[in-house]
């Protein structure tokens, strides 16, 4: 079976159900599930050279997400899908169920319309792990911190570095978010990452604005990324 992408029309019509589904999420409403024709219909989807799988996936993770879509959409297409907002919506729509948990947490609209910007790209459900997975493609691991919780949830490193565009062309920094913040015992970003104090993501990120003033980061390793760390991060690189 053969993805689609929105048509004009079907894009303004999922944006109406979006709508329609928070409003009635935030009223404890049931919300209704995605039908057959918003999907299907050629006035409203058109059909893509990309194919879908024919068992339903299980989305535990953003990075089960990211591995999925890098299954259907090919390597050396990645410049014109990650400009598809009419395919990356229809995509929201299509695997609805599994990005809300069966319809029960329902985000802003951004997480299933696809916004294009950096500042609302990886917000979107799917298009967001998507392409934070085929940044690392070669080595996944190194976004886990970015991906490891499930589909409706958005971690505090995420929320950080998320938009951030140099991260998503410098491997050396994945690197040293990863081994900053994620606690592999436990799976999950590490206690304290979360908040505003001293050696947090948000301190990072401040950080890292700072001295793209004078240095260019593409041109500095992981090991003297890790060396350059100031004293307040101590605490994170244990």
């Amino acid at each position: 079976m053969k993805a689609r992408r929105f048509t004009e029309k079907g894009l303004s019509v999922f944006s109406e159900f979006v709508e329609a589904a928070r409003a009635d999420s935030k009223a404890r409403r049931e919300v209704a599930p995605i039908s057959s024709k918003l999907l299907w219909d050629d006035e409203l989807a058109a059909v893509t050279d990309y194919v879908l799988p024919d068992g339903e996936p299980v989305f535990d993770t953003k990075l089960a997400i990211g591995e999925f879509i890098s299954g259907i959409v090919p390597e050396w297409a990645h410049q014109e899908a990650r400009t598809d907002a009419g395919f990356w919506s229809w995509m929201a729509a299509r695997y609805f169920e599994q990005i809300t948990a069966g319809r029960k947490k329902i985000k802003e609209p951004r997480a299933y319309v696809a916004g294009l910007s950096f500042q609302e790209f990886y917000r979107h459900l799917i298009l967001g792990p998507y392409y934070l997975y085929f940044t690392a493609r070669e080595d996944p691991g190194r976004v886990t911190v970015l991906l490891y919780d499930e589909p409706t949830t958005m971690n505090e490193v995420m929320v950080q570095f998320g938009s951030y565009q140099t991260l998503m062309q410098n491997k050396d920094l994945q690197a040293v978010i990863q081994r900053l913040y994620f606690d592999y015992s436990r799976h999950r970003i590490k206690r304290g990452a979360g908040g505003k104090g001293a050696g947090t993501p948000r301190r990072l990120m401040d950080y890292f604005r700072q001295i793209e003033v004078n240095y260019d980061l593409s041109n500095i390793g992981q090991e003297q990324f890790w060396s350059m760390l100031p004293k307040e991060f101590e605490k994170f690189k244990q």
